[in-house]
């Protein structure tokens, strides 16, 4: 029975391995090739002409500045702010999960998620592993960790964590890139900035503030264009494989920018066979503290154990 108990534990694991960082390849492996999310429609400002307004309190936008010339400033401030804290949405169909932590890219990518999954499938076979129907990750620069409670604490010999490195990843979500990287603000802008065709939409309150939306829809040409535009060649490739791999010739970003020049919302949407998706993040606190450390070696199961485990190789 223990050994019954551990491969189902590890089976699960497994499964889960990429909830927090690929949901967006998980979606889009149904995509329909030939669906193109819509170009954007620039709109009319919502503020009426005349209006006046209050001084911004941080670089405000240049006059007749390109989309693409303001959006390189916003990488400059953005990126100075070093960190903020972060709400992730997903939705795919009828189906939802949600995010909450903080992320620090000032010395690569770090942090902590948990994500809710009381809106998806994956939220039944999470409690059994966590407790709840949520999911506590850590972000490292050598990869994720999954915090684990309950039964699933003793099947793993007493260990919490599970370690999920880049390579584990990549091989679960057949070789694209970790999704916890998308969640960068600036990668996100140079992102933005590479479809080569940013168009400024309108002015728009999000989270309470004003901000500048701008939108533009990315493929596969644009990419291969990209090269010097600020994303290095890891994250081009890293692109290039997921759009690959998930059959999606296009997808429309949107970002809204307010007038300190941060980023305050992110936003990837298209369309698959199980309905359309969209990948949200919501930016506020910029500049909070981030300390997220790897948890203590003799606390961790690689997850690469958990691999052998499942196919019924026993834990060590």
């Amino acid at each position: 029975m223990a050994g019954t108990r551990k491969t189902a534990v590890a089976v699960v694991l497994a499964a889960l391995a990429l909830t927090a960082t690929a949901c967006n390849d998980n979606a889009d492996k149904g995509a329909d090739k030939n669906a193109a999310p819509a170009a954007p429609t620039p709109a009319a400002a919502t503020t009426p002409a005349g209006t006046p307004s209050a001084a911004p309190t941080g670089g405000a936008k240049p006059e007749k500045a390109s989309p693409a010339v303001y959006l390189e400033q916003v990488t400059q401030k953005t990126g100075a702010a070093k960190s903020a804290k972060i709400t992730e949405t997903i939705t795919i169909g009828d189906i939802a999960m949600k995010g909450t932590g903080a992320i620090s890219w000032a010395d690569g990518l770090q942090g902590d998620l948990t994500m809710d999954m009381s809106g998806s499938p994956l939220g039944k076979g999470i409690a059994l592993l966590t407790g709840s129907e949520s999911a506590p990750y850590r972000f490292t620069k050598d990869g994720m960790y999954l915090r684990v409670g309950g039964d699933a604490v003793q099947v793993l010999d007493g260990k919490h964590w599970v370690h999920y490195s880049a390579a584990d990843q990549a091989k679960a979500s057949g070789g694209t890139a970790n999704q916890f990287k998308d969640a960068d603000p600036v990668e996100g802008v140079r992102l933005l900035i590479a479809t080569g065709k940013v168009a400024e939409v309108g002015e728009e309150t999000v989270a309470g503030k004003a901000t500048t939306h701008y939108s533009g829809v990315l493929n596969a040409d644009d990419i291969a264009k990209a090269s010097g535009k600020g994303l290095s060649q890891e994250k081009l490739d890293g692109i290039k494989q997921k759009l690959a791999a998930s059959g999606i010739t296009s997808e429309r970003i949107d970002v809204w920018v307010d007038t300190d020049q941060l980023v305050v919302q992110r936003t990837e949407t298209g369309d698959t066979s199980a309905g359309a998706f969209k990948a949200s993040v919501l930016y506020s606190d910029y500049g909070t503290a981030v300390n997220t450390t790897a948890p203590a070696a003799s606390d961790v199961v690689e997850a690469s154990a958990l691999a052998k485990l499942s196919k019924g190789g026993g834990a060590s």
